[in-house]
């Protein structure tokens, strides 16, 4: 049928002119399309920067070669990335840049490196690459935290954090291949310290310290000992317990004096010592008297503020602590070790004051129960003796056994059970920062024969390894490793009573830490496990349990009460709890422990490692002369001042202030910022409640001067 012509004009020619117009001109858009496409494609740029943990060995260069991923699964041309020019002074996070042309896709979602044979086998330390595109603007950070070393393809993706059940099969079969590579460098043994936590065999290069870190502790001692060493040349001996005051007016640059020299010899200054000292996790509330303290209601009566011993105990208001435990040890040669009880009292304002010592376990006429009552040198001694016990207990227990060398085992296990992709790598790595190599560097220095601890402590290197050995035979997880837990077990916390020790600072700001540590650990897993079921199918946290809880002789730790039920977690609560309680003891019960050492031992008087000679057994007179040979001499003095100087450096950054980023994720970034806030708030309110408290201040809880780890 034809179209009728009108006005002139043939449509059917005009339909088929319209037709090949419209033809053209999608042509014309597709052609543009493709060849927009493809120039856009060719002239895309990227810089690169690999951001190092350390330079490269001292014979290699950083040396790698890179393929970039494209979202569409497609990768790049190899590159070679080198870089050889490192600053002198080099710092973590220190970043190569690179500029890479020419690649053929927009978005990038992984990398392929290969480490070039410059790196050699010790390799090049990566922590990521910051992938920003020339055009856009836009970046992708890819984690590394590895040892990329020469030989081996290592794929990499952005936004990695993934449950292990939920990888691909590709990412799954990466993982393993890791995780076997792990467990040949991170080889647990019992064998370095038998009967104690067991230790890495021996030390990843992975963990040594950074360039800029490593030499601080070392260098520092021998400056502080150079110092002590020429002090003890031309100063001469000690006369007159007033002459050890003189050596913080001779060199506060090097030995700055304590803040309170009068500890010694005054009963609620040394009360307060189990409250706010180095060892604050002894005291436990008395709720009978034990049959081998010898001690009646007469005796005490006089102490307790017109209370009968009956009515004092049923108030909550009388405290112990018993050092049995050290009953059985073996001293250095020439020393006495007493293992004594102590009864303390709480008085009406609060203070809580000594009121009953018994140096040794089994009463007799030659071991008397000490009082506030007795001859004041007499009574002094009596103290000394005991913190003699309590700073035994608190080097080889309270710090060394049970945050450095039980963490060590911990932070072991992880690397060689839980993936660095897994978010629960990420959440605990910063709090695991440097604790291998201090250490791999620090337990020579104190344990081996002359070391310190020979030096400056009764018990000596054989003796604290024999305490920390029978201590761990006993040490819960759930109990001893858990803050809330272990303050319940010994009586000292209670809600509804704030009354009942109203001066423990420690108890109080540690509470205040252990919450805001909890609820971002809850928070930041609680966006990658949604139910129980997640915690039950991830086969590398619950192998990560595994070997935590596994026998000593089977190769495990033996850690015994770590959260679960049929050797297996079961809850997110039972994660969290146990991630809560390694966190603590990584950043806020080692700062407890630790950085008030010098503040405590500097002055031998107030909290002596040792005494020479023997320990009194009768009351009677002790004049200042009989004292001051009880003190160690000066040589051990200074030994001591050294050693705790070294050891109360603070070297790294204040918690959740991460030296090391691992955590990527946006949303989990959120939870580390609402974190940080959380933090600054306890900082400011302990700031104001120090103001305020009574006889000494207590800032060692500050998250402000808290260190996220043991690195020290």
């Amino acid at each position: 049928m034809l179209i009728p012509r009108q006005n002139g004009m043939d449509y059917t020619k005009f339909l088929y002119t319209l037709a090949f117009g419209l033809f053209l001109l999608l042509a014309h858009c597709a052609i543009q399309s493709l060849l927009e496409s493809f120039f856009t494609y060719q002239y895309y740029s990227y810089s690169i920067a690999v951001e190092s943990t350390d330079k490269p060995g001292a014979s290699h260069k950083g040396v790698i070669h890179i393929k970039l991923v494209g979202d569409d699964g497609d990768t790049g041309k190899e590159v070679e990335l080198v870089a050889d020019a490192f600053p002198e002074k080099f710092k973590r996070g220190y970043g190569h840049i690179f500029k890479v042309e020419n690649q053929s896709f927009k978005n990038i979602i992984g990398i392929y490196v290969r480490g070039g044979h410059c790196v050699g086998e010790t390799g090049w330390k990566i922590d990521r690459f910051t992938i920003t595109n020339g055009i856009t603007g836009e970046e992708t950070i890819i984690p590394v935290f590895t040892n990329i070393r020469a030989g081996r393809t290592y794929r990499l993706i952005a936004d990695d954090d993934v449950l292990p059940q939920s990888a691909s099969s590709s990412q799954k079969e990466d993982r393993m291949l890791d995780l076997q590579h792990q467990r040949e460098l991170y080889e647990l043994t019992d064998e370095r310290l038998p009967g104690c936590p067991p230790l890495v065999k021996q030390l990843p290069p992975e963990e040594k310290f950074s360039f800029d870190y490593k030499f601080e502790p070392v260098t520092m001692a021998m400056i502080i000992t150079f110092h002590a060493k020429f002090e003890v040349l031309f100063t001469g001996g000690f006369h007159e317990v007033k002459d050890i005051y003189k050596v913080f007016h001779r060199v506060p640059n090097v030995f700055p004096k304590p803040s309170n020299l009068n500890r010694w010899q005054d009963d609620v200054l040394f009360g307060m010592q189990r409250l706010i000292g180095v060892n604050p996790n002894v005291i436990r509330l008395c709720t009978e008297i034990p049959e081998k303290l010898a001690v009646d209601d007469h005796m005490l009566k006089p102490f307790l503020e017109n209370m009968s011993l009956s009515q004092a105990l049923q108030k909550k208001r009388i405290f112990v602590i018993d050092y049995e435990i050290l009953e059985h040890l073996h001293p250095q040669e020439g020393y006495v070790m007493t293992s004594p009880i102590a009864l303390f009292y709480q008085r009406y304002d609060g203070s809580l004051v000594p009121v009953a010592i018994q140096l040794f376990q089994k009463p007799g006429a030659d071991n008397p129960v000490f009082l506030p009552s007795d001859p004041v040198n007499t009574w002094i001694l009596a103290k000394m003796w005991f913190n003699v016990a309590d700073a035994n207990y608190h080097q080889s227990v309270t710090h060394l056994g049970f945050t450095h060398l039980k963490m060590e085992g911990i932070v072991v296990c992880t690397h060689r059970q839980i993936h660095k992709s897994h978010p629960i790598y990420k959440l605990l790595m910063p709090h695991f920062l440097y604790l291998l190599a201090i250490n791999h560097v620090g337990i020579p220095q104190l344990l081996d024969q002359n070391g310190y601890v020979d030096k400056v402590l009764t018990l000596g290197s054989d003796g604290m390894k024999e305490l920390i050995k029978h201590k761990n035979m006993n040490w819960r997880m759930d109990v001893d490793g858990d803050l809330l837990s272990d303050l319940k077990t010994r009586g000292v916390y209670d809600p509804d009573n704030p009354k009942l020790l109203p001066h423990y600072y420690y108890r109080d700001d540690a509470i205040k830490l252990y919450e805001c540590i909890y609820s971002y650990v809850r928070k930041y897993l609680n966006l990658y496990y949604k139910s129980d079921a997640d915690v039950k199918e991830d086969y590398e946290l619950q192998n990560w349990r595994k070997e935590l809880v596994t026998p000593i002789e089977e190769k495990g730790l033996g850690i015994l009460g770590v959260y679960g039920v049929d050797d297996k977690f079961t809850t997110k609560q039972q994660v969290i709890r146990t991630l809560t309680n390694i966190i603590f003891t990584c950043s806020v019960q080692h700062a407890a422990v630790n950085f008030l050492q010098y503040e405590e031992y500097a002055f031998p008087p107030n909290y002596p490692g040792s005494l020479r000679g023997l320990p009194p057994n009768n009351k009677g007179h002790i004049d200042e002369v009989q004292l001051l040979k009880s003190l160690p001499d000066e040589e051990s003095m200074y030994k001591t001042m050294i050693i705790t100087s070294v050891l109360s450096t603070h070297g790294t950054h204040k918690l959740g202030d991460f030296e090391v980023e691992y955590i990527t994720d946006q949303k989990a970034l959120k939870i580390v910022a609402e974190f940080r806030s959380d933090l600054k708030m306890i900082a400011e309110v302990n700031v104001r409640r120090n103001k305020e408290r009574h006889h000494e201040k207590y800032t060692s809880l500050n998250p402000s001067v808290v260190p996220n780890s043991i690195s020290i």
